[in-house]
């Protein structure tokens, strides 16, 4: 069984295959009450991740594509979009288990499956390392050698992925903040910090000499996510964010919060075929 098939039920997997993923696909009652149990559409909001969403320092606006994603859900499911907010993907998972919301936007990765159900991904977000001026560091591979403190924020995708990956370099885990990676590398207790380019350009805005790596060593999938248990709600909601990245939806978004280092993934009529 390939990824697209654990994402997606039956049903869904054979309207997208079909070549219909441009076509308008709308709820069933028993999809619209598993994402709508409360009769609202509560989506849970990682404001840890300015790919994803940010908030106005004057005005407190919350804004990004996982707001234009909701919403677009929520007026197809005629439910009322209910912002639930949390500062970065660690506390999100916890709301996961509490109940505490309906849709989520997250990074598809193997350590989330026990919590949460994945559609195929709408956005691919490169990764990469911040590093110093003065760095010998060009590449992943230079960054993982003995003595090198990789920073990262405590349970988010690059934590996740690298907590896999690093072979010889130390992993240095800080709260998924803004204020904790720049401090971090303020006072030298990383020489390297790894994250998604939004995110790392903010970092690199408030230091002094700093740099990013060209490239990327890592593509994050991020998908809307459901928790476990909701395989009706999950498949609508597959099937509706192909319908998204068909219609151009996704890339406008992308385009209007002019999000860097991102792309729209591929269809996942496409991924099937090259057997992601």
């Amino acid at each position: 069984m390939n990824a697209l098939q654990r994402w997606l039920p039956l049903a869904v997997l054979a309207l997208i295959t079909s070549g219909c993923a441009s076509t308008q696909v709308f709820p069933t009652p028993e999809a619209r009450q598993a994402l709508t149990p409360t009769g609202k559409l509560r989506a849970a909001i990682n404001l840890g991740n300015p790919a994803l969403a940010k908030r106005d320092a004057a005005s407190g606006e919350v804004s990004g594509i996982t707001l234009d994603l909701g919403r677009a859900l929520a007026r197809r499911l005629e439910a009322e979009f209910v912002p639930v907010l949390y500062p970065n993907a660690g506390a999100l998972l916890d709301g996961a288990k509490a109940g505490a919301w309906d849709i989520g936007f997250a990074a598809i990765d193997p350590a989330r499956a026990e919590t949460l159900q994945f559609t195929a991904p709408y956005m691919e977000v490169g990764n990469t390392l911040l590093v110093s001026f003065g760095s010998g560091i060009r590449t992943f591979a230079e960054a993982d050698r003995p003595g090198v403190r990789v920073g990262v924020g405590v349970k988010n995708a690059a934590d996740l992925y690298l907590s896999r990956n690093l072979k010889e370099a130390q992993l240095v885990r800080v709260p998924d903040t803004l204020d904790a990676a720049v401090e971090l590398l303020q006072t030298g207790k990383a020489e390297v910090y790894a994250g998604n380019r939004e995110r790392l350009l903010a970092v690199r805005d408030r230091l002094v000499g700093y740099r990013l790596l060209d490239g990327r060593y890592y593509a994050v999938e991020h998908a809307i996510v459901v928790p476990r248990g909701r395989g009706l709600g999950v498949g609508f909601a597959a099937a509706f964010i192909e319908e998204l990245k068909s219609s151009g939806a996704v890339a406008e978004s992308i385009k209007r919060h002019a999000i860097r280092g991102v792309d729209v993934a591929p269809s996942a009529k496409g991924r099937a075929a090259a057997g992601r």
